[in-house]
């Protein structure tokens, strides 16, 4: 056990510690690669770049990224506190399917969803833009949105992501008990006020965690920077650090520029994460959930709950209907235009699902998108399964176990865009000696940081498993990695298997990593996909073989989540009943061995 725990958190320094320390030293060594190249060489010259002549535009991308990424989650958060609110606290006419219709774009891989936004929001032919100019509010034969103004990147980055702070906020507000604000009615409080003084300080610590996390997850978001903000968006980090190392004007990338910008963002998320840290540090002073009430009250919305339902409707159309409309649309018609019934009737083919189809590539990318995103979290759970159990039953030795704990959880706070251009720099470093890069092994690496996901759900459940069965197992001569084998693992299966799903969803959907670190010949699907759509790609730009691929890939990432759920599902059953319903007794009874019986031999044992 003590052999597989050391591999366990070798493997995690590996993934995590590494490129990280690697994007360090290549801030203060070499203009371009820190190891290799004769002319690399120790200094601060990246920083006085950074901070004075070459690159002193420092300021204008910590402005730009801050009104980005506030915006956005401020945007994200304020919808989807409303939703939850409505959803869990109140008697909202249809809660089950709105709470459905607010999480499945979270299941749509995000390139996906940037794309769909696009074509809905496209000046002349976007479905919303048509449906704002038939209302009279503004535009003639284009507009009156701009997709890629700096306002509308922002708000569409938030709107994207609303189903994330969604999922999170349910539960909290599910936990809060009714009784502090039944005290505040009771003494007079108005509901605004009840809300104001009493329900909203109770939630304000798992609120703000909710915050923190979004914040650091848009950090490292590049989809919509990258698909809307190549006019006004240059300076958002993650857009920027893509650029320094792309440079498309005939320029070499500097790579020590880019660990300078990447280094300072690294402090900022650190000091957000230590500010979110301070401010919950009294969290257990508005715990809300008792033994004597846990259930929540649901308010009753009278003559609102329609101007409710309408308000949640104006979230829906734009956020969920209308970018799959666009995207389907733009799979059937030959080239770009208006949502119109004539369009429909003499323009609709099936030519570029046909294409698609018929296209090796995107059946190659799509096998690469498989093995990549199974071999990645495949690798994650196992490490995590290893480290959550020696971290929750190792007696004694506090501080180690503190240190491991937040090894292991720590890629929750790394923003994606650094973990790719960290791996970039460390698999370019060390090509030399072993050729990795351009492979799809460096994608399984570099996808396998998020091992924090599979560690807490890991962890959590090695909790919920009682010691005596571990102790039984030792008593009977059993050594610790046997125990841990025969009967930790096949407890953890359950949830070690719906954390290795949400994995590999999440490696399915990944669009970031491989923007650094993807080739040609190792691209995933995602990558493809915005080949076919970017005008830049020359000979494969081909946006309604685009569209097209992207429809196949939301209904196959759909259908692969729903199997594998639904097997989850009736293994996790079948064990239940299996534990559950008593096996018959066999003629003869065998004896039975009391605590204080010695064991007979080792078939009994």
């Amino acid at each position: 056990m003590r052999a597989a725990t050391a591999v366990a958190v070798l493997v995690m320094v590996y993934l995590l510690v590494i490129p990280l320390a690697v994007q360090v030293v290549s801030a203060v060594r070499g203009t371009y690669l820190p190891f290799g190249l004769p002319s690399s060489r120790w200094g601060l010259h990246n920083f006085a770049d950074l901070y004075g002549g070459l690159g002193g535009d420092l300021l204008r991308t910590l402005r730009d990224t801050a009104l980005f990424v506030g915006g956005s989650t401020l945007v994200a958060v304020l919808a989807a506190w409303g939703l939850a609110w409505l959803v869990v606290r109140t008697d909202l006419p249809g809660r089950n399917v709105i709470t459905m219709a607010v999480i499945v774009p979270f299941v749509i891989p995000p390139i996906v969803r940037a794309q769909g936004y696009l074509l809905m929001l496209a000046p002349k032919s976007g479905v919303l833009n048509q449906m704002l100019r038939a209302a009279g509010l503004g535009g003639h034969g284009s507009g009156p949105i701009d997709p890629f103004d700096f306002a509308t990147m922002t708000v569409v980055q938030g709107l994207a992501n609303v189903a994330f702070p969604f999922l999170l906020l349910m539960p909290i507000m599910q936990n809060m008990g009714r009784s502090h604000e039944e005290a505040a009615r009771a003494s007079g409080a108005s509901a605004w006020q009840t809300f104001r003084r009493v329900t909203l300080p109770m939630l304000w610590p798992g609120t703000l965690g909710v915050v923190v996390l979004l914040a650091m997850l848009l950090f490292g978001n590049l989809e919509v920077p990258l698909l809307f903000g190549q006019q006004e968006g240059g300076h958002i980090f993650s857009l920027k650090l893509w650029k320094i190392i792309t440079p498309s004007t005939g320029e070499l990338p500097r790579y020590g520029l880019a660990a300078a910008y990447s280094a300072n963002f690294l402090v900022i998320v650190v000091l957000l994460f230590r500010v979110y840290l301070w401010a919950t540090r009294g969290a257990d002073r508005r715990a809300a959930v008792t033994g004597k009430d846990y259930r929540p009250v649901r308010l009753p919305l009278g003559r609102f709950r329609y101007a409710a339902l309408a308000l949640v409707a104006l979230y829906l159309v734009p956020t969920t209907i209308l970018p799959l409309l666009a995207l389907l649309w733009s799979a059937v018609t030959p080239y770009a235009m208006p949502v119109t019934w004539s369009n429909l009737t003499h323009h609709l083919t099936g030519g570029a699902f046909s294409a698609a189809l018929g296209d090796h590539e995107f059946w190659a990318s799509l096998g690469r998108t498989a093995v990549i995103a199974v071999s990645s979290a495949t690798l994650a759970v196992a490490v995590a399964m290893v480290v959550a159990y020696t971290t929750a039953r190792t007696p004694g030795k506090r501080r180690r176990m503190r240190a491991l704990d937040a090894l292991a959880s720590s890629s929750l706070a790394i923003p994606a865009t650094m973990v790719g251009f960290s791996a970039f720099l460390l698999y370019s470093s060390l090509n030399r000696w072993v050729p990795l890069m351009g492979t799809i092994w460096v994608l399984v690496l570099a996808y396998s940081y998020r091992v924090s996901v599979a560690y807490r759900i890991s962890y959590s459940a090695v909790l919920q498993i009682n010691p005596e069965l571990e102790d039984a197992g030792s008593a009977a001569g059993a050594s610790r990695f046997a125990v841990f084998r025969r009967i930790v693992v096949p407890l953890l299966m359950p949830a070690a298997f719906g954390a290795w799903i949400q994995m590999v969803i999440m490696g399915a959907n990944e669009f970031t990593l491989p923007a650094f670190l993807a080739t040609p010949e190792s691209r995933p699907l995602s990558w493809y996909l915005y080949s076919r759509i970017d005008p830049e790609s020359a000979q494969l730009y081909a946006p309604g073989q685009g569209a097209a691929m992207a429809v196949i890939f939301t209904v196959c990432v759909l259908v692969a989540g729903y199997g594998l759920r639904l097997l989850t599902t009736r293994r996790t059953s079948a064990r239940t009943l299996a534990a559950t319903v008593p096996a018959a007794p066999a003629e003869p009874a065998a004896p039975v061995v009391t605590a204080a019986s010695p064991v007979p031999d080792r078939a009994a044992r």
